[in-house]
């Protein structure tokens, strides 16, 4: 089930951090999976556009600091057309992932994550936190006649054993089905800060307010639904939403929240690199990510 991680024949896949190591401080899963999207496809693509991409970055953070962690990449689950046993081959896969300290999962539509919480519920327990970053906040209960579509990722969260509401962060919303409006609404203590409350009162005292919502959790699992970004900064996704954050935004963002709580867990899905445009939103996504490793290697050298 599993494919070549490597997607060419260039020697600095993520920029010569890859490594066979399993005590790697991060392990990556591509899923490259979009047959559940409702709108436009092409995230079955990411996975390699990221991998090709990462060849091209210098191995520091934004401040220069080098990174010198090590990523060891488990390739890419095959697809199969089979659904249901898709789903359990992620599952099945991301278990061994999450033996690392940081687990990365490449999507993919925001389907995946539904198998990926399981895994995650089953290596971690509870309780854990989860923060959505998304335009949306997938609380479907069914949609299009499916309960495992990209618009239902958290109600199927919110029915695993480690998961209560109280420890769902949405960041960046501004598009509601009225069957999610009502959710919310009869789920106050589910956390949710619209694009519009990202605006009004600043990244950092958002970041700040989530680390707090959170700070009593084991365990958190971060799903980075890059049309959370305004369609500026990330045209190449199915379901674009005007109004979102900046990148900048973004990876002030992650910073906080990575380095407050004990993220153990992160996704990147809605990358459609067919409905980009110069690469702009994988360029985007990555740039997340190589932030990401930095906080994670600060934390690891502390740690240890």
């Amino acid at each position: 089930m599993l494919s070549d991680p490597t997607p060419s024949t260039h020697a600095d896949l993520w920029s010569g951090l890859i490594s066979d190591d399993s005590d790697a401080e991060v392990g990556v899963l591509g899923v490259p999976f979009d047959g559940a999207v409702s709108f436009r496809r092409g995230t079955a693509f990411a996975p390699a556009k990221l991998r090709e991409l990462s060849c091209h970055l210098a191995s520091c953070n934004e401040e220069g600091r080098p990174l010198n962690l090590k990523v060891r990449d488990y390739g890419d689950i095959s697809p199969d057309l089979e659904w249901s046993r898709y789903f359990q081959a992620v599952e099945d896969r991301a278990v061994e992932v999450l033996r690392h300290p940081l687990a990365l999962f490449l999507g993919g539509d925001h389907s995946v994550p539904i198998p990926l919480m399981r895994a995650f519920n089953q290596v971690v327990g509870g309780p854990y936190g989860i923060v959505h970053f998304d335009a949306h906040p997938d609380l479907a209960d069914v949609y299009e006649g499916h309960r495992w579509s990209h618009a239902c990722t958290e109600r199927r969260a919110l029915e695993l054993s480690g998961m209560q509401p109280e420890h769902l962060v949405f960041i960046g919303l501004r598009s509601f089905m009225r069957e999610e409006w009502d959710f919310l609404k009869t789920h106050p203590e589910i956390t949710y800060f619209t694009a519009r409350d990202c605006y009004r009162q600043g990244i950092e005292a958002i970041a700040k307010e989530v680390v707090q919502t959170l700070q009593d959790v084991e365990a958190v699992y971060f799903t980075l639904d890059i049309d959370g970004l305004d369609p500026a900064y990330a045209p190449g996704t199915g379901t674009p939403e005007g109004g979102g954050l900046s990148t900048r935004d973004l990876l002030e963002l992650v910073r906080e929240v990575f380095r407050g709580l004990p993220v153990r867990a992160m996704d990147v899905v809605e990358v459609a690199p067919p409905l980009d445009c110069a690469d702009i939103t994988s360029v985007a996504a990555l740039k997340v990510i190589y932030e990401v490793l930095g906080v994670i290697q600060e934390k690891q050298r502390y740690k240890d």
